[in-house]
């Protein structure tokens, strides 16, 4: 029988404090400040046999729920007898920003994902970003990192890889990103700084990430395409001990990739404040000059129209209707490299 234990690690995360055949939550503490602590819940689950180390984080923008749900129920549903290596998940990644329910860490304004691949003498989320890089993403041997829309952004369901056909990183990312089992790729070539996924190509170590609606509320259908996309990357990962037991699903019949570098901070961003109408669905083809949708002010007045600046793919959208100035309303994905 699997040996279910909760202990309390300070300072240092060792990886091979469990022992195999086993499943578990554990925490590592670490000091932020003379009379401060944080500490990051840490779920794993150990298989009899060696094999390969999963990383799965959530929740590394507090207001995006999605990817704890995966994997909660990741944890409630393995077993040690049914997994092969190790699977380490860290469910709130960013407990500041958790607590808020907020994007950023609300303790010192710093988003997270901005923030790799930290600095110890740093600010809290600067911190913690340290300790994320050097204890967990260094000891893994693939990085599964869980996103969605959140609080104000409807952002297309997806999974998001290294794009570079040359490279054994990018070979290895791209059929990751196939196994994962979803229909619309987001290949980046580059990937901007301050991210786990930079984290962890820096250190030669294969990602994926994924993107889903959002809303600060979970759709039944992300849900289980993040559930079965992970047991489909374990399986990938030759990490299921009998993937015959699983409904792993089929296949995509079709598969769209789309490009570019995955920066939400190059979105389009509002000229005005009032309350945005859209004309155009999330994941449309647009071409340049196309109207994506118009801010009014609330006498009815055009205050400004958002138009498409280049032909692309909408991936993300503004997902709440007020709207301030300088606010993001839309991003671009090419449909060609």
């Amino acid at each position: 029988m699997a040996d279910e234990r909760s202990l309390e690690t300070e300072h240092h995360f060792d990886w091979n404090q469990y022992e195999r055949g086993t499943k578990g939550s554990s925490s590592l503490t670490f000091r932020v400040h003379p009379d401060t602590d944080l500490t990051l819940p840490v779920l794993q689950i150990t298989g009899e046999k060696e094999g390969p180390s999963l990383l799965v984080f959530a929740s590394i923008h507090g207001d995006e729920y999605e990817g704890i749900d995966t994997i909660l129920r990741l944890y409630n549903q393995l077993s040690p007898q049914d997994v092969i290596g190790r699977l380490v998940m860290l469910p709130t990644a960013n407990p500041l920003a958790y607590r808020g329910g907020t994007r950023i860490s609300p303790d010192d304004d710093v988003n997270l994902a901005r923030a790799f691949p930290g600095d110890p003498e740093g600010s809290i989320t600067q911190q913690l970003a340290y300790v994320l890089h050097h204890q967990f993403i260094a000891h893994a041997d693939f990085l599964l990192d869980l996103h969605s829309g959140g609080t104000h952004y409807a952002v297309a369901t997806l999974v998001g890889y290294y794009h570079d056909e040359h490279s054994e990183l990018g070979q290895r990312s791209r059929a990751a990103a196939i196994a994962f089992g979803m229909d619309l790729l987001w290949a980046h070539s580059t990937i901007a700084a301050g991210r786990s996924i930079s984290s962890a190509q820096s250190l030669g170590i294969p990602w994926l990430y994924t993107e889903a609606y959002g809303g600060r509320r979970i759709r039944q259908q992300d849900s289980d395409s993040f559930y079965t996309g992970s047991l489909r990357l374990m399986n990938h990962l030759k990490m299921l001990v009998a993937p015959d037991q699983w409904e792993l699903g089929k296949s995509p019949a079709s598969i769209q990739t789309i490009y570019g570098d995955g920066n939400f901070d190059a979105s389009v961003v509002s000229e005005a404040e009032g309350f945005f109408i859209p004309r155009v669905k999330l994941m449309s083809e647009v071409h340049l000059g196309d109207l994506i949708g118009t801010i009014y002010a609330l006498s009815g007045e055009s205050l400004q129209e958002v138009r498409a600046y280049a032909d692309g793919f909408l991936v993300m959208m503004v997902g709440t209707p007020i709207i301030k100035r300088g606010e993001p309303i839309y991003l671009l994905a090419a449909l060609h490299e």
